[in-house]
């Protein structure tokens, strides 16, 4: 009688540390999908802020193709960006700078860049990306300053 009691005590307390373990398992997935989005978004605003500041003008060349040129004494360098299957492309389709880590399942739902309309030379960045794993959604905002000698205006 003593031996099926503590048996079915002892399974459920492995019950319950089994419960424990698979909840605290997904929980960490979770959180590494969640820092891998946010990581992802940073480094890409990084980027495009970079060249944004480097850049003599901004422009849109067609729908949701942004383009950053930086005027050198020899040629015109550009930095292209838009959207693309959920991910951010720059200058080329095969190197996008997000989605790169399966285990986040980072997609970018939204980007843009435009022009203040009060303040010439001001330009806003905006991102929004979500996790696949999560559902969560992170969203960037920034503005860049292009001095009024550097934007051929």
């Amino acid at each position: 009688m003593e031996y099926a009691v503590s048996m079915s005590i002892c399974l459920l307390l492995l019950s319950f540390l089994a419960f424990a373990l698979v909840w605290s398992w997904r929980s960490y997935q979770d959180e590494v999908a969640d820092a891998e989005l946010r990581q992802e978004m940073q480094m890409a605003a990084a980027r495009i802020v970079e060249s944004a500041l480097l850049s003599d003008r901004i422009g849109q060349r067609q729908r949701g193709i942004f383009e950053m040129r930086q005027r050198t004494w020899d040629h015109e360098p550009l930095d292209r960006y838009w959207l693309t299957k959920g991910r951010l492309v720059h200058n080329a389709v095969t190197s996008p700078i997000t989605g790169s880590f399966g285990g986040a399942g980072v997609h970018i739902e939204a980007f843009s860049v435009r022009e203040d309309a009060q303040r010439p030379h001001l330009y806003h960045i905006e991102m929004r990306g979500v996790s696949v794993v999560t559902g969560r959604s992170y969203s960037l905002a920034t503005s860049v300053y292009l001095r009024e000698d550097m934007s051929g205006k």
